[in-house]
């Protein structure tokens, strides 16, 4: 040999170097994706304190447990105050929580009855929607939601 590659084995050098370091990049995304007990627990209790609050007619502090943009556009559609607006909302009483799932900062909590989407702030988990219902290969369709 000359000290030369062959055409075909210099292309396959770097097209192999990328595929494993997208899929070593991939391994460590879908190892994020698990969150701690601890985060799973933190949303999952947020996401019963507003079934309780709502079971309970405690509309201020429902509203006090939803994300700042639904509370405001949920203020802005209804033109009054959260806690006045929320019985509007016609919210469903979800029941228990039957499955959390955390990825980074955003929660999906599937209640007996509704789906909750809640999002991590600085004070704790947020409800940014509820009210969802899945719609097949759409996005979820939900009653109360942020912009």
């Amino acid at each position: 040999m000359d000290g030369t590659t062959r055409p075909g084995r210099a292309r396959r050098a770097p097209a192999l170097a990328t595929a494993l370091a997208c899929c070593a990049g991939a391994a460590a995304v879908l190892a994020g994706c698990g969150a701690p007990a601890p985060r799973q627990d933190a949303a999952r209790d947020a996401a019963a304190a507003f079934e309780r609050a709502l079971t309970a007619s405690d509309y201020a502090r429902a509203c006090a447990l939803l994300a700042p943009g639904t509370r405001q556009d949920l203020e802005q559609q209804e033109e009054t105050p959260c806690a006045r607006a929320l019985p509007g909302a016609r919210l469903p009483h979800g029941g228990p929580v039957r499955a959390t799932e955390v990825y980074g900062r955003q929660a999906l909590l599937r209640l007996a009855a509704d789906t909750l989407f809640l999002s991590q702030f600085r004070g704790g988990w947020k409800v940014v929607a509820a009210g969802c219902t899945a719609r097949q290969d759409l996005p979820y369709r939900c009653t109360l939601k942020g912009e």
